[in-house]
């Protein structure tokens, strides 16, 4: 009901769909990001974020990978749990995981959106907007930064072919060759994202461009997830964006660059 208000409003899914996001429009995304992380956890707007939540958000699950509870269990459809499975038989991608969640216990924490995707962006009458924070909460900054760059690697991967048929198609080297050609496409969204972010924080090193390159692998199963609830089976394109978010979460700082999250 609030984003009725926005009038004119159009998500930034809906510009994606139609070709209409630019660089400049990727920097306004940036900056407004880098403002939000850039107030200190703590002072808040009203003085203090003492009410604010703190929890660790639910996903990536270190416990999850190791197995998930009866009534999750019950609850999940057949492609959940055979993207589950995909996560929960791959010990170098648990490890992987694991060092990410311990990176972020250890950075430094911000105000943070925590549930960040395209659909979230309002643009009208030239001006942007951020919506839906039910999530909001003082996390790792990574986060946010991670889930635009992943975002654009999840469109990246799911416009490699035109359909699910012809992906069935594809031989292993010709869809690296496809994915590759469709992340050089998108990185200049990133790239301009990252200059609007750093920009208001130019402090931002190294350390937090790798772990969100790290959280930008992860999305790609987060993704997965989301799409299998309403499922009945993974689809390859959904498999090979499985298989691109591992590589990445295996060696974050090496993909960090290529992302487009260059210092």
């Amino acid at each position: 009901m609030a984003f009725e208000f926005v009038e004119g409003a159009r998500s930034g899914a809906d510009l994606l769909l139609a070709a209409e996001w630019d660089d400049g429009l990727a920097r306004q995304v940036g900056l407004a990001v880098g403002e939000l992380h850039g107030i200190p956890a703590s002072v808040g707007p009203d003085g203090s974020w003492a009410t604010a939540d703190r929890a660790v958000p639910a996903l990536p699950s270190a416990e999850l990978l190791a197995g998930l509870p009866v009534g999750v269990y019950a609850a999940c459809s057949a492609a959940e749990l055979q993207a589950w499975s995909l996560l929960q038989h791959d010990p170098p991608l648990a490890d992987a995981i694991g060092r990410l969640l311990r990176l972020q216990d250890q950075a430094e924490m911000t105000p943070a959106h925590c549930d960040f995707r395209l659909e979230q962006l309002f643009v009208a009458a030239g001006r942007l907007y951020l919506c839906d924070w039910e999530e909001f909460r003082i996390a790792d900054p990574a986060r946010d930064v991670g889930s635009f760059a992943g975002e654009w690697l999840h469109y990246a991967v799911m416009t490699m072919t035109g359909s699910d048929a012809d992906a069935e198609a594809l031989s292993q080297a010709e869809i690296v060759r496809r994915i590759a050609g469709s992340i050089e496409r998108v990185r200049p969204r990133i790239a301009a994202f990252w200059a609007g972010y750093r920009s208001v924080r130019p402090a931002a090193g190294q350390d937090l461009a790798a772990r969100a390159a790290a959280f930008a692998g992860w999305h790609m199963f987060d993704r997965m997830l989301a799409i299998a609830r309403r499922s009945a089976r993974l689809r390859a394109v959904d498999r090979a964006a499985a298989g691109i978010g591992r590589t990445i979460l295996l060696s974050p700082t090496g993909f960090a660059q290529t992302l487009g999250l260059e210092m």
